[in-house]
């Protein structure tokens, strides 16, 4: 096997995807946005943040605590920057207080803050800004602990975590959300990371939901037509594991020819 092997497959896939993505921006261009199907993970932040006004608890919403803004976690991130700019709008137009708390590596700590004294300054709310309501703890094991000791001291009622989770520096904080009894929001593509984090969630985003979750928070015609072209590729796939089935059951060499 050479060591270009698959790579017709590939640049097949490729040039489809790279169509339907020129496709819908083109179309977003000119005012025919996709439609984003109704979630429902994302009325419950509206209803989170209602609950904590009644409660008089803080919202929290972290976008990960593995979101580079770099890599294969920048768009996870992004995602959840733009949940985040979602969620502080309607807190800061309700009353609700934000708590922010930064992943582990301070690489997003100017975006989430600078989203956080944006919006409270585009709402006629400077004096809702807080300094203090954005965090940085660092390592691990301060990134948890930190969140915990939050949570601990000031309540919660709504609790988001959605972007590039972590593992178990991501479920320790969500838990102790559980234990206040606090609406729960949250999911990341990290495939590893389905399982306990997820599973904590009131309402739960499974893989490319959170980005599908991120499109429709940034209520942005341009981001919202990505979703487009990422189900013309789903959809492809699917399509091609069928017929490679089939095939593969006929003793057609389908394999082989994917391979060239």
């Amino acid at each position: 096997m050479s060591l270009v092997s698959g790579k017709a497959a590939e640049f097949f896939f490729f040039i489809i995807i790279a169509v339907a993505a020129i496709y819908y921006l083109w179309q977003a261009i000119k005012g025919k946005a996709v439609e984003i199907r109704d979630l429902p993970q994302f009325d419950a932040i509206s209803d989170g943040i209602d609950k904590a006004v009644e409660e008089g608890h803080p919202v929290y919403i972290t976008i990960g605590g593995y979101a580079y803004l770099s890599g294969l976690y920048a768009t996870m991130a992004i995602s959840g920057l733009n949940v985040l700019r979602y969620t502080t709008r309607l807190a800061v137009r309700r009353g609700a207080t934000m708590h922010i708390p930064v992943p582990r590596q301070p690489e997003a700590f100017a975006l989430m803050d600078g989203i956080y004294r944006e919006v409270c300054v585009s709402e006629g709310k400077p004096e809702s800004y807080n300094r203090d309501n954005v965090q940085f703890y660092g390592s691990n094991e301060a990134y948890y602990t930190g969140i915990a000791g939050w949570i601990a001291r000031d309540g919660c009622s709504l609790y988001i975590m959605i972007g590039a989770a972590g593992g178990g520096i991501d479920t320790i904080p969500l838990h102790w959300a559980y234990n206040a009894g606090a609406l729960r929001i949250g999911g990341t593509p990290r495939w590893p990371h389905q399982g306990t984090f997820t599973m904590l969630n009131d309402y739960p985003l499974w893989m490319d939901d959170v980005y599908a979750m991120g499109a429709k928070c940034s209520e942005d015609p341009v981001v919202i037509s990505t979703q487009g072209g990422a189900d013309v590729g789903k959809f492809l796939l699917v399509v091609m594991l069928v017929v490679t089935a089939i095939l593969a059951a006929l003793n057609v060499p389908i394999v082989s020819w994917l391979n060239m």
